[in-house]
């Protein structure tokens, strides 16, 4: 009778909406290169690591090496929202989001979560499809704010140095670029100084940019993200060297890199072949360039930003050969496909 009378409790829970299912259950913390989650309950958390009671056995995990965090007794609409934003699917993440106001939620670490992945989805949609990205980096800045010891506090950073990127605001990029860097482990700070090298490329400051690269380069970490990191160095450092004067040195570099890297590193490719172009533009070799950008456009689409990049210049390069419509065309799916992006406003 008891058992029957559990079930029908159960069942009646799972039939109001805003309700928290998996009461009981363990948290889980997911990390690097482990199949299988850590179950158990989460007992504390900084911007730097996260511990978790065991069956007893307390644990603490650095947060470079989490890749997500669940809560067992978390509301339905957060782990579908959480589920949603893996798939980048951030509208769809939203919506599920804008169910839980008003809606009484748990713990502390579950309302970070909700507005942590708010402020993320906004962010996402603002830089890509278009929308306010001052709302969004507020958004954004509210969460750290409010909750300075979150483990998401150095993704924000990078976040809010993405979104002022994607705004024009590279000394904003370089400022909250510079959280990411003061992180205590070495991939972050490699991935840090990449996008503030990146930032100060923009501001055509390319000394100080070259001393940035140089940094990842110099990093004594082995780890295969830490070498994709010192790739991307090498292609901000060549271009580093086409804005100082010599550009047929970063185009030997470039080539270099794509003929020892694997083509299928969309990403990667992009964004070498996008420095090919901008090394041909230093030498004002208009073909070379258009070339090196159509690479990118017709192979390497995927990934958005370089994507973008590629077609403003595509843009202007077209015209150059007397290709009008051509040019029309990159225009126009410039605006279409990434009206988020800063590209898509520059003259």
């Amino acid at each position: 009778m008891l058992k029957r009378l559990a079930l029908i409790a159960a069942a009646a829970c799972l039939a109001l909406p805003g309700t928290v299912l998996g009461q009981g259950q363990f948290d889980q913390v997911y990390v690097n290169r482990q199949p299988t989650p850590n179950r158990g309950t989460i007992t504390s958390m900084t911007k730097d690591e996260v511990g978790m009671d065991m069956a007893g056995v307390a644990r603490t995990f650095p947060v470079n090496e989490i890749t997500r965090i669940s809560y067992g007794d978390e509301n339905n609409e957060l782990t579908n929202a959480r589920n949603a934003v893996q798939q980048k699917n951030y509208n769809a993440a939203l919506t599920e989001l804008r169910k839980l106001q008003g809606v009484q939620i748990g713990r502390e670490y579950m309302k970070q979560d909700v507005d942590y992945l708010n402020a993320l989805c906004l962010a996402r949609l603002a830089m890509s499809e278009g929308g306010d990205k001052k709302a969004a980096a507020q958004a954004m800045l509210e969460f750290v704010k409010s909750a300075p010891n979150n483990w998401h506090f150095y993704d924000a950073a990078e976040i809010l140095g993405d979104l002022a990127a994607a705004s024009g605001d590279n000394a904003a990029a370089v400022r909250y670029y510079s959280g990411l860097a003061k992180a205590p482990w070495e991939d972050y700070r490699m991935r840090a100084n990449n996008a503030i090298g990146n930032a100060l490329l923009a501001q055509k400051n390319a000394a100080e940019a070259l001393n940035r690269f140089n940094e990842v380069l110099n990093a004594s970490l082995t780890t295969p993200e830490a070498a994709a990191q010192k790739t991307f160095a090498q292609i901000g450092k060549a271009q580093c060297l086409a804005e100082t004067g010599k550009p047929d040195e970063g185009v030997k570099m470039i080539e270099e890199i794509i003929a020892e890297n694997d083509p299928s590193d969309s990403t990667l490719f992009a964004k070498a072949y996008n420095a090919l172009g901008n090394c041909y533009l230093k030498s004002n070799k208009t073909k070379e360039a258009l070339q090196a950008f159509l690479h990118t456009d017709i192979l390497f689409y995927a990934d958005g930003p370089s994507h973008a990049e590629a077609l403003y210049h595509l843009s202007k390069l077209w015209s150059e050969v007397n290709k009008s419509d051509r040019a029309v065309a990159a225009r126009n799916t410039l605006r279409e496909r990434y009206a988020g992006s800063a590209w898509s406003t520059k003259e």
